[in-house]
Formats: structure tokens, sequence, C-alpha cells
């Protein structure tokens, strides 16, 4: 028999809500508005982490700049561009509640508790989620482990029988470093990178549900471990 599946942890942005495209376009806005657009192919180096893990190499490739002011610029930004309501992913949330039946379920965001929240609650699948560690509660964020392991401890799961679902390389080495298996969905900004790291890459949610279905679920015995 397969490993059972006792737990499953999800990121948020790109994974449960459509955010990427907000975040692309307050980064773009941000670099004209400092006069550097011709740093657009950065990007891709902010996807799945912090804007307080990326910021001193994004302040060294614009010459030197003050970290702290790319961060305040950064969000700023962020905080401009996020005025349309959110967009679900093809699989939210039925593809969600399908993949939580029998398990207990996380959430492991780089976004701040506010954020996450508000958008479990927009989603309507706050009930689902029996743990949310964020970014603002860690020192260290994707692909640092640290922040699955704060959501592996809240929900009381040894690792060993948890699965992250992930859209970025740096939150697939996150949850991998932590002792979680990974399924990978990539999006529209991270398809082509390199998921050799995640156990399984599906199309979306609806895979990762058909694909997780197939496991046994177990129960959580003594201490989490093994199944009974």
């Amino acid at each position: 028999m397969r490993r059972a599946v006792r737990a499953v942890v999800f990121d948020l942005d790109g994974v449960l809500v459509d955010s990427e495209p907000v975040y692309e376009r307050a980064f773009m806005a941000y670099l004209a508005e400092i006069g550097r657009p011709e740093l657009a192919g950065w990007y891709p180096n902010t996807l799945g982490r912090r804007r307080a893990d990326f910021a001193g190499a994004l302040a060294r490739a614009l010459g030197g700049a003050d970290p702290d002011a790319v961060v305040t610029g950064l969000r700023a930004s962020v905080e401009r561009a996020a005025v349309e309501p959110i967009v679900a992913m093809p699989g939210v949330p039925d593809a969600v509640r399908r993949i939580a039946a029998g398990r207990v379920v996380g959430l492991a965001t780089s976004s701040g508790r506010p954020v996450a929240e508000r958008v479990l609650a927009d989603l309507a699948i706050e009930d689902v989620f029996a743990a949310v560690a964020t970014g603002d509660e860690v020192a260290r964020g994707k692909p640092d482990p640290e922040l699955y392991r704060l959501a592996i401890a809240r929900l009381g799961i040894d690792p060993a029988w948890a699965l992250a679902i992930e859209d970025t390389p740096a939150g697939a080495r996150a949850a991998k470093a932590a002792g979680l298996e990974v399924v990978a969905i990539p999006n529209a900004h991270t398809r082509g990178m390199d998921f050799a790291m995640a156990d399984a890459v599906v199309a979306d949610l609806h895979a990762a549900a058909e694909l997780i279905g197939a496991r046994p679920p177990g129960r959580r015995g003594p201490g989490g471990c093994g199944p009974i």
C-alpha cells in the first residue's frame, strides 16, 4: 500500500487564488515609478517568496538601493494594484474540499495573516483549514522550510505523512526540506520552471484531487506516525 496522506498543506498565491497577475502588475508599476523598467525580467525571482527575502537581491540589481525602501515601495505598489476582486484558481472550492476529505488541512503562505484570512474567507473555504502559517510569523521565508515546519507543527502531524501543494520551485523546495511530499501545480507564471524536486506535477487542483484521492487517508496514530 502506498503511504497514507494524513495532512495536506496548501500554498495560497497561485494555488488557491490567481493573485500573481496582481503582483506582476505591482512589480512593473514599481519599476516604472523608480525609472527602472528594464529590470522587468527580474520578476520571476519574486515568485513564492516574501518581499523581505528578495529585497536585498533586488536592491543590488538596482545598483545599491536600500532594501527597506524596496520593500516599502513594493508594498505600496501592491496595495494600489490590489483593488479588483480576487479570482479563485480552477478547482476552488470543490477540489479543495475533496482533497480535505478524511485529512487535516493547513496553509503555508508567504503572504501575511490578514491577507491569508481575508482570502480564505472570500473563497468560502476558511472552515477547511485547521492551521494557518503565514510569512509574517517566521524569520525566514520560502525556500527555507521554516514556514512548512510551523504549519505541520500546528497540525500536529509527522511531516512524513504530509503533502504540500505548491506552484513555485521556491515553495516546493521549502516543503521538501521540511520533509513533506510535494505535488506541484505550475501556473502561467511558473510553467517551464524546474520542478524536478516535486514528487508529482499536475495540471490543476482537479488533477491533484484525483492523485491525492487515490492515496489512503489513514487515521492519525500516536504522535501522528504510521498508518493504523
